[in-house]
């Protein structure tokens, strides 16, 4: 039997393999099955596809197509160890001849390893001395921390190898954030080596860390459970290999599997009491710190220019109100325009204007979560984190959610 992978890396550090099962779209608009956070992919991208046994990427009307052997193409057929780049991102396609007992993503990191230096993918350095725990096959270590994890106790051997064969394999390096807190998201992720920190910040950016996790526990389940964007950040301690199960393959086992859900749901609850418990501790109560912050202040929202094909330089410029003013970041109201207006991960100029005495700050900033506001005239809630506030404008900012006069 056949398995075919992309493998790609996205940045300096993270690596993944994506199994190929059906239809796959790549774009940086959320809703596609990969999403390049990168200004120049296209929101809807290219497609790959199976017909008659052979799996084809195509273009989707992109402004900077797909580039294969060094020239755009429409649409290619692929073959085991083709290259193909959308946008800054290299996809390599892997086609893998397995047998039924051995069907596991995990696998292909061998292939990665011997199929193409430009994606040298290496779990982790191999050690003169393997202990027993080491030297167990990748496949088998996958089901073991499956099977260590309450919540898929209820899952046959079946059920879980048809998890790991829709799963996604992530390598991040040490000090490599995973998640944003207010990213949005519903995957779980699944710690299969390495060791994770999870983290929030409060109004004046400082740090508090809410948990430490292993291999063989997990992340995610509270934006699963209430479709709410991510609550916290997470970054790589060390070296870390982590399984990512999407939200329509969870919500099938959700649904087949109804003590499942119970066992997240308890899980959510503990771990949310015990982050309201810390932020309460270091005195991260809404309001209790910056007694400004749901002040209302002018805001001049620019999307820095994105360079096209044809070498022109477009951007767009908002005026806002802001609904939630914090030292590392803003949630600014844009009337007018749509969702599709902002991009996550864009980068933006951002114009504040404080009252008297503090008066106007600038910053960028980078644009972690949009969504549209429930009203009668159409408007979009943007939340953007500083990027390069000037010291004075800090303080400034500072000065003033503190109820200074």
């Amino acid at each position: 039997m056949k398995q075919c992978y992309l493998a790609f890396e996205i940045g300096s550090m993270q690596k993944t393999i994506y199994p190929l099962l059906g239809p796959t779209t790549i774009g940086r608009a959320a809703d596609n099955t990969i999403t390049l956070p990168d200004p120049t992919t296209s929101r809807n991208h290219a497609r790959l596809v199976i017909a008659d046994g052979k799996w084809a990427v195509e273009d989707l009307g992109s402004a900077n197509g797909i580039i294969f052997g060094g020239q755009r193409v429409e649409r290619v057929i692929l073959s085991s160890g083709d290259i193909f780049e959308i946008g800054g991102v290299s996809f390599r396609y892997i086609e893998k001849e397995i047998s039924g007992k051995s069907k596991q993503l995990f696998e292909t990191v061998q292939i990665l390893a011997t199929e193409g230096d430009d994606l040298d993918f290496q779990v982790a350095e191999e050690k003169k001395e393997e202990t027993a725990e080491q030297s167990i096959p990748w496949s088998q270590r996958l089901q073991d921390a499956v099977a260590a994890i309450p919540f898929f106790s209820p899952l046959d051997g079946d059920a879980r190898k048809k998890l790991a064969d829709a799963a996604t394999l992530h390598v991040f390096n040490a000090g490599e954030v995973i998640i944003r807190e207010e990213d949005p998201g519903r995957s779980i992720y699944v710690i299969l080596d390495g060791k994770i920190r999870v983290f929030t910040r409060d109004h004046h950016g400082e740090e508090l860390e809410l948990a430490v996790l292993g291999a063989s526990q997990f992340f995610g389940e509270m934006s699963f459970l209430t479709g709410k964007p991510r609550s916290g950040s997470v970054a790589a301690v060390d070296t870390s290999v982590i399984v990512e199960l999407s939200y329509t393959s969870m919500r099938k086992v959700v649904k087949e599997h109804p003590t499942v859900k119970k066992v997240l749901v308890e899980y959510y609850q503990e771990r949310s009491g015990n982050t309201t418990k810390k932020r309460a501790e270091k005195g991260m109560e809404e309001g209790k710190r910056d007694p400004r912050q749901k002040d209302r202040v002018p805001v001049k929202l620019v999307v820095l220019p994105q360079t096209t094909p044809t070498g022109e330089a477009k951007a767009s410029s908002w005026t806002g109100v802001s609904v939630d003013v914090a030292e590392s970041g803003i949630v600014v109201r844009v009337s007018g325009a749509s969702p599709q207006t902002f991009l996550v991960q864009g980068e933006v100029r951002l114009e504040i204007d404080l009252p008297e005495p503090w008066g106007e700050i600038r910053t960028l900033g980078t644009i972690r979560r949009v969504k549209s506001a429930q009203t009668e005239v159409e408007m979009t809630m943007v939340g953007i984190e500083y990027a390069g506030m000037a010291e004075a404008d800090a303080k400034k900012l500072k000065d003033y959610l503190s109820g200074g006069d």
